[in-house]
């Protein structure tokens, strides 16, 4: 049994962990003061559960404008537009970067090289990682 699902999306397909979908499911559904059953891991019925939050969730959106903070990196919070250098347990630095935030319900923290880049690629901190702030942009 795989330990992801494939989900078909305009143009072929994608994959989500069944851990994932459930955390997300889970997430987007406490975001909306909503109860969420248990349900057995890696089932359709859970797949169909994750996909009904995900609506919900966008519906709220298109309803109120809010947006779910769920995937948002907690340590970058407020540090969008800003130039960061990520330190690792040790204390030394394995990259830098310009922090964005992606458009749509659900956003996520960007890494960017430069503050005028367009697009960017989600931030993963490893465990124990620290940001320091290089720089901040000028409003």
């Amino acid at each position: 049994m795989n330990n992801f699902y494939v989900i078909q999306v305009t143009g072929g397909s994608s994959t989500i962990g069944h851990h994932v979908a459930e955390r997300r499911r889970r997430q987007v559904l406490d975001w909306l003061g909503l109860p969420c059953a248990d349900l057995p891991l890696g089932s359709d019925e859970l797949l169909k559960a994750y996909h009904a939050a995900m609506r919900l969730g966008e519906a709220h959106h298109q309803r109120t404008g809010k947006r779910c903070p769920a995937l948002l990196t907690p340590e970058l919070i407020g540090l969008e537009k800003t130039r960061v250098a990520i330190l690792d347990p040790k204390g030394r630095e394995t990259r830098r970067f310009w922090v964005g935030k992606s458009t749509g319900w659900m956003p996520v923290h960007l890494s960017l090289p430069r503050i005028n880049t367009r697009g960017g690629f989600p931030v993963d901190l490893d465990p124990g990682d620290q940001v320091r702030i290089v720089r901040r942009q000028r409003i």
